[in-house]
């Protein structure tokens, strides 16, 4: 009889599907093994172990001494026995587990695959095209890091971490930025791609929220700070925001005045300068205006916002961290003491010596000034802060004392009018009585300043009625100009100026209830 008929008429061997990616199960001829057919640990991570090699066989030595390091040889060899009968029992085979010529062979002789090595084959297979779909596709059938349950064993870490790697690398070549960021939060090309894509698209705000990332990531996990590539790209978010802000028009006496004092000689100007105003009115535009001209006159300018609310110290950690960013060797010009105690304020600053006692407000001052000054490199520096009402006492204290600290510095804030008998109001009135700083009101803009404003920020040409309506409406509100502006010009037209006209007399019925 032929006996390729024969051959014809036996049935298929069995097949093992093992699946190692984000979980562990085991599949013969396509039927899982439940959990509980697993009779021990040691039964399944035997079977886990010889999954991952090549042909999946192993050396007695080699496999006990994955499993039971800690044994002697004959202790070794009695558990691997143990463990071979039970994972036998699991697999339903007295030969799923062979033990043969000083080797551990499971299901040999027949078809097994392993998800593991499988997605490996295939990820070296894209990675060699560079082609970005098929390194995709790939990627996509990753579901999960290798044995999960396994996590802290010896004998898998670097078959996972070199798993990981291959993910990593094809989530890269296939441009997967958001992917890779949230796989590995320390990834700094990652995150500098996808800053450089929303910087493209016009979301700066979005670029520095992927920065910020970035930025915590390596201070936790490594104790680093951005490399001065991915600081560069930062430091374009940031002008790109400056000079995004609110038309600046007008304003010409606070600006002389504010320039005029910062002119002065540094024994008799004020160290501190304070814009007061409701919300919108333009305060922060002014600032930077008045932080333009200075910087254009030798200032060094630091600028920060007040806007952590909740946090002790967030301003001078802000200051901290912006100065550190703009220029790391400006610890190394401050002293081991006030690096000891920024350390304490923010990560950026470490590592330093230990502090002998608590952290005391005079330090903060102290600590602050040294890298203001030294920041500065012989230049008088302007600190300029944002929204500084937002800031807490602990703040407010330290801002006051540098207003106070001398020459050399000049504090700027921009602040709400705050609630009498606060921190803030106490130090601001302490700091006026003694001709230590100065307090500009910020008014409503004229109309025609308004009208100026509106003409600038205005997307469309508006007719003399929509714009009469405009600035009756925005009442010397900086702000509010700018949004009704906006608003309007995208269907003002000289064809419709009534229609256009009633819906901002509704808009400016709505703002006037809102304030």
């Amino acid at each position: 009889m032929d006996t390729n008929l024969l051959k014809l008429n036996l049935p298929a061997p069995s097949s093992l599907d093992a699946f190692l990616l984000g979980r562990f199960s085991v599949a013969i001829d396509g039927v899982e093994l439940t959990a509980e057919r697993w009779p021990s640990l040691r039964a399944t991570q035997l079977v886990q172990l010889l999954c991952l090699q090549p042909r999946q066989r192993l050396t007695r030595d080699e496999v006990i001494d994955a499993l039971w390091p800690q044994l002697e040889p004959e202790a070794g060899a009695a558990n691997l026995r143990k463990a071979a009968h039970h994972a036998r029992q699991a697999l339903g085979r007295h030969d799923g587990i062979v033990l043969q010529a000083g080797e551990v062979l499971l299901w040999p002789d027949r078809p097994v695959v392993v998800d593991a090595l499988r997605f490996e084959q295939r990820a070296d297979a894209a990675l060699a095209q560079r082609d970005p779909a098929a390194c995709a596709d790939v990627a996509a059938s990753y579901p999960g890091d290798l044995l999960p349950g396994a996590r802290f064993e010896p004998w898998v870490e670097a078959t996972r971490e070199r798993l990981r790697q291959r993910q990593l690398q094809l989530l890269r070549a296939s441009g997967q930025w958001e992917r890779l960021a949230q796989i590995d939060p320390e990834d700094e090309p990652a995150h500098r791609a996808l800053m450089q894509r929303e910087l493209a698209a016009g979301n700066r705000a979005s670029a520095l929220r992927w920065y910020a990332h970035l930025r915590e990531a390596l201070q936790e996990g490594l104790g680093v700070s951005p490399d001065a590539q991915t600081q560069a790209l930062y430091e374009r978010c940031i002008a790109g925001l400056q000079s995004a802000g609110p038309a600046f028009v007008g304003r010409a006496e606070i600006c002389a005045q504010a320039a005029a004092w910062l002119d002065m000689d540094a024994t008799e100007r004020p160290g501190g300068i304070v814009l007061r105003g409701p919300a919108g009115i333009g305060k922060s535009a002014l600032s930077r205006e008045i932080a333009m001209q200075a910087q254009h006159n030798g200032w060094a300018v630091c600028r920060v916002d007040a806007s952590q609310i909740g946090r002790t110290y967030a301003v001078m950690c802000a200051i901290t961290e912006r100065l550190i960013l703009d220029d790391r060797g400006v610890l190394d010009r401050i002293g081991a003491q006030a690096r000891s105690v920024l350390a304490l304020l923010s990560p950026q600053a470490g590592p330093a010596d230990k502090l002998p006692g608590p952290l005391g407000r005079h330090q903060v001052v102290g600590a602050i000034h040294r890298l203001l000054r030294a920041a500065g490199q012989g230049k008088d520096v302007l600190l300029q802060v944002d929204d500084a009402h937002l800031a807490d006492d602990a703040d407010v204290d330290v801002m006051t004392q540098l207003a106070a600290s001398g020459a050399g510095l000049c504090v700027l804030l921009a602040i709400r009018p705050p609630a009498a008998g606060t921190a803030l109001a106490r130090a601001l009135s302490r700091l006026q009585r003694s001709a230590r700083l100065q307090v500009l009101d910020v008014d409503p803009l004229p109309d025609d300043e308004c009208r100026r404003l509106v003409a600038r920020v205005a997307t469309v040409g508006l007719s003399a009625t929509v714009l009469a309506h405009i600035v009756d409406a925005a009442d010397g509100n900086p702000f509010a100009a700018i949004e009704l502006a906006r608003c309007a010009g995208a269907d003002a037209d000289a064809r419709l100026p009534g229609g256009v006209a009633e819906a901002i007399k509704s808009g400016c019925a709505t703002f006037r209830t809102a304030r």
